[in-house]
This record gives C-alpha cells, structure tokens and sequence, in this order.
C-alpha cells in the first residue's frame, strides 16, 4: 500500500455495501451511548466494524475514525495522526492542531486535555469518534492514557466508541469498573437465529428454507464471518439442508 493510502485508510471510516442493518443491534449502541463511551468487542470476524460504521450511516452520525495500529505507542505519532483527522473532519478551520514537540512532554496530561478540548470545538454535534482494531495499541504504551485523558472532556453529544478483540484493559478497564464506559461484547454481537435466516434471505435474494438457516446457524454458531463464508457455498449450488456440514467441513 503506498504511504497516501496508508494514510487515507487510517483515518477514513471503511464503507459497506450489500449490509443488511441489525436493528437488534442498533438499538443497543443506542443504548450503549447514553454513556460518553462504547466498547464493542468481539473474536475477528463478528461483524464489529461491519456494525458500527452501518450504525453510523443508518442514524446519519457524522464521525472522525481512527485505526490504531502499532505506531500509535508513540504519543508523538498519534497526535499527529489525529491532527490530521481533525483536519479532515474540520476542513474549515484552518488552524492546526499543535504537534506534541519535547517541550510538552513533561506536562503531557495538561496538553492533552487542552488538545481534545481544541478538538472537540470544533465538531459540530452530535458527533463520534471511533478507534478502530484498539487491540493492535501496544499495551503499556502512554496512548491509552492519552484517551482516557480526552474522554475525560468530553463535551454533551461527542461520543467515543472502541472496537476490539478483547475486552478493556488498564484505565479503560477501570473506567468500565466506575460505570463510565458500556461495552457490547460476544454475546450481544453473536448472531441470533432469526437474524441468520434473515441474513441468508437477503444475501441469496430468495426465500430458503428454515432448516437451511438452523443448520448454518448451528454450524457458525453465531459468526457472521462463518455464516458469510457458508452462503457464499451455498451460492455455488450447495442448498439441500444436510449437505451444508461436507461444505463447512472442506472450507
């Protein structure tokens, strides 16, 4: 990937199409996000980022999404990068952001705070910013205090989400603790057997059997990245309800 790329994609909500809304779902981010922040976590393959960027389209909510990956331990590097994606957020205000220099580290929580309340001026709300792939954020690593440090001035409609593999650590696990932060895990994310049948309706545009859904509900046990794999078996001719197991079995 070239380095332009690279940086579109870092700081660019992903898009879908072909989505079928889980409004089982929708209705629980709704409820998730009374709270100034939202922890979505689940095994790779859950449909997590699949949900929040179809949730952020289907209630029309502007948002800044950022991909943590390993550069992000440097707190230098992060406050670059999302310099930049405030700049994309806020095309018309011409100031930047100031870069984190040596002469700001020793005073590292106020800059912060001062940084994220700079930030958040400048988002027209309701708005949400979302830290994609949290997992990838090295742990130990000063970034995670830095979050906790903006959540902290939080201004009335910027909501925070965090999408992860795992569950929240450190001072995001202390925050979960202190009923500051929600988290939508496995079980919630997990598909339903009415919202599998529902899925494979619309991705085969033709009404299937019922026993079809429960037998490919039973083998992905409720993973959407299990049950996409096994549709797209079945596309291939692959319907009778019995032969589905021969299939997932040679995947």
């Amino acid at each position: 990937m070239k380095p332009e790329a690279a940086l579109f994609a870092k700081i660019t909500r992903p898009l879908f199409t072909g989505v079928l809304p889980r409004k089982r779902l929708f209705a629980l981010l709704d409820s998730g996000l009374q709270r100034s922040a939202l922890w979505v976590s689940g095994p790779p393959g859950s449909g997590k980022t699949v949900l929040v960027s179809s949730y952020l389209e289907a209630r029309s909510l502007p948002c800044l999404w950022y991909q943590v990956d390993c550069r992000d331990a440097d707190t230098s590097t992060f406050f670059y990068y999302m310099g930049l994606a405030a700049k994309k957020a806020s095309p018309r205000t011409k100031r930047p952001l100031p870069l984190l220099t040596p002469e700001y580290m020793p005073g590292l929580p106020v800059f912060t705070r001062r940084y994220f309340e700079n930030l958040y001026s400048r988002l027209k709300t309701p708005y949400c910013i979302v830290f994609d792939n949290y997992q990838d954020a090295p742990a130990g690593a000063r970034f995670h205090e830095v979050l906790r440090e903006g959540i902290e001035v939080l201004p009335e409609g910027v909501k925070v989400i965090f999408i992860s593999r795992g569950e929240p650590t450190g001072t995001l696990a202390r925050m979960k603790a202190n009923d500051r932060l929600n988290v939508l895990g496995w079980d919630e994310l997990a598909l339903t057997l009415d919202e599998s049948e529902e899925i494979i309706r619309f991705k085969l545009k033709e009404k299937r059997s019922s026993d079809l859904a429960r037998e490919l509900h039973g083998m992905t046990k409720g993973w959407m990245a299990g049950l996409t794999l096994m549709i797209e078996k079945a596309k291939k001719g692959v319907f009778e309800p019995g032969q589905m197991k021969a299939v997932a079995e040679d995947t």
